[in-house]
């Protein structure tokens, strides 16, 4: 007899992680997942949060919604609320209120910044941000609200299908354009595609609810993780150092935000691979350069 399907309910399945979660989704057997990006439904919305449960009926709901312009935050705190904190909220509620498990996506971005080596999900939070503020907000209405909720932190997400770090500067190298990158920032890096594989994982496995970190293996900064892509992309244009305030990003970022993955092996699921290893991957499914 084969085995029964988990449902799941995708939100924010238009953007970066949303659609590799579909894509991968298709390829497993045990997973029928289903997406609705931000224009069909505003996790916000209390009415539209409902009506989707109750037509889909999922057993589990994956969301990938959020506000993720860190430095457009800064300027329309309003907007990212609703996403990052308003709309978990109403998600956490509703699918308490039905049974449901809710695996909500945080960031790295709820640290401030100040420890110095590989933080576990326990530490203390202190975000420097408006982005940060809002996602924190979300992490904890989640877990106030539900008691069948996962809450997943990743960092420096990159993959295809949305705009991001790795496509922006292999952009520039390609053209030959010198490139400007933060060097006292350091964190962890994300594959979209390999964190979509993690949330499937963990939906199937069902380990404890809380708080669990994923990223792929490493912490570098920005500068170094650039110089990993130019490796990658098979460049050589000028990649030049800059500290964070000579760069004058609207909003701060934390300087030390490497995510400890212990919690998750611990748990039994599967270790993520090296950083460059990932980068490496999602460079190989490019097609080739133009000259």
């Amino acid at each position: 007899m084969a085995a029964r399907q988990c449902k799941a309910l995708v939100c924010g399945s238009g953007g970066l992680l949303g659609s590799a979660l579909l894509q991968h989704a298709a390829s497993l057997d045990d997973i029928a997942a289903i997406g609705v990006t931000h224009a069909q439904v505003d996790i916000a919305d209390r009415v539209a949060v409902s009506g989707i449960l109750d037509t889909v009926r999922p057993d589990v709901v994956v969301n990938a919604a959020a506000y993720t312009n860190v430095d457009g935050a800064q300027s329309a705190p309003s907007a990212a609320l609703r996403a990052n904190a308003t709309g978990p909220a109403v998600l956490a509620a509703e699918t308490e209120q039905r049974g449901l498990a809710l695996v909500h996506i945080s960031t790295d971005h709820v640290f401030d910044g100040q420890a110095g080596e590989a933080l576990e999900p326990e530490e203390p939070t202190g975000p420097v941000s408006v982005y940060g503020l809002t996602k924190l907000g979300g992490e904890q209405a989640v877990l106030a609200l539900s008691q069948r909720a996962w809450v997943l932190r990743t960092s420096g997400l990159f993959g295809p299908g949305g705009r991001n770090f790795v496509d922006a500067v292999a952009a520039r190298m390609r053209r030959g354009e010198p490139v400007r990158v933060v060097a006292d920032q350091v964190c962890s890096r994300t594959y979209s595609v390999d964190l979509a594989a993690a949330i499937w994982e963990l939906v199937t496995k069902m380990p404890p609810w809380g708080i669990y970190h994923f990223c792929n293996e490493g912490g570098s900064s920005w500068y170094e993780f650039a110089q990993a892509v130019q490796s990658a992309v098979g460049t050589k244009v000028p990649i030049e150092p800059v500290t964070s305030a000579d760069y004058g990003a609207p909003a701060p970022r934390p300087a030390w935000s490497v995510l400890s993955v212990a919690r998750w092996v611990g748990a039994g699921l599967r270790a993520p691979r090296d950083e460059k290893e990932a980068l490496a991957a999602y460079v190989a499914t490019w097609p080739p350069a133009t000259a």
